[in-house]
């Protein structure tokens, strides 16, 4: 992959970002798609992925979205749409399941000394202390503080998925409200079925 260009709205930091990489740089999303380049990754927030993704897909480029896809299942029926016809490659960059133990499951599961899975259920929390919270989610505009605890359960799906091969069935999203002095003012535990 060679980087060409980087977008974002944090302007100082984009100047010296790009210089650092010695590649174009824009604030505004429509002109950097018009940008000669092949695919474009996205690292934004969680609710912009999929308008972003469809855009870019619409301007002829394949996408990669960091984690994760979509806020909504309309969202997610519209980028599948996007994808089908734009005729471009849509990758999510769901990493949780290439993590060690994932991966160490994934293999036991293989040699059948696990049996076969039937039913599971798969929980992702964050439970750690405010000031570490900020340091992944900084300030309360922040997206990881504002939405649903279940719209972000790829991290509890996608290695249930990988250590199968197979796909769900059917998924259920529970909230669960978690104390503050866990999660802080916005949080909440997530378990996904």
């Amino acid at each position: 992959m060679k980087l060409v260009a980087l977008c974002d709205t944090w302007e100082e930091r984009l100047r010296e970002v790009g210089k650092r990489y010695a590649v174009a740089t824009y604030t505004d999303y429509d002109r950097f798609l018009a940008h000669d380049m092949d695919a474009v990754i996205l690292a934004n927030y969680f609710h912009e992925h999929a308008p972003f993704a469809i855009k870019a897909l619409g301007a002829g480029l394949h996408v990669m979205s960091e984690c994760t896809c979509n806020g909504t299942l309309a969202e997610g029926a519209a980028l599948c749409r996007a994808v089908e016809a734009s005729g471009r490659t849509y990758m999510l960059a769901e990493n949780y399941p290439y993590t060690a133990f994932c991966m160490e499951m994934r293999r036991l599961y293989r040699t059948g000394e696990l049996g076969r899975v039937t039913y599971a259920e798969g929980e992702y929390n964050h439970p750690m202390a405010p000031r570490d919270r900020l340091a992944i989610s900084p300030g309360t505009n922040h997206w990881r503080n504002w939405i649903p605890s279940t719209y972000y359960c790829t991290h509890a799906l996608a290695p249930l998925v990988y250590i199968t091969d197979t796909l769900p069935v059917r998924v259920n999203g529970l909230s669960i409200a978690a104390p503050k002095s866990m999660f802080g003012r916005f949080g909440a535990a997530t378990r996904v079925r």
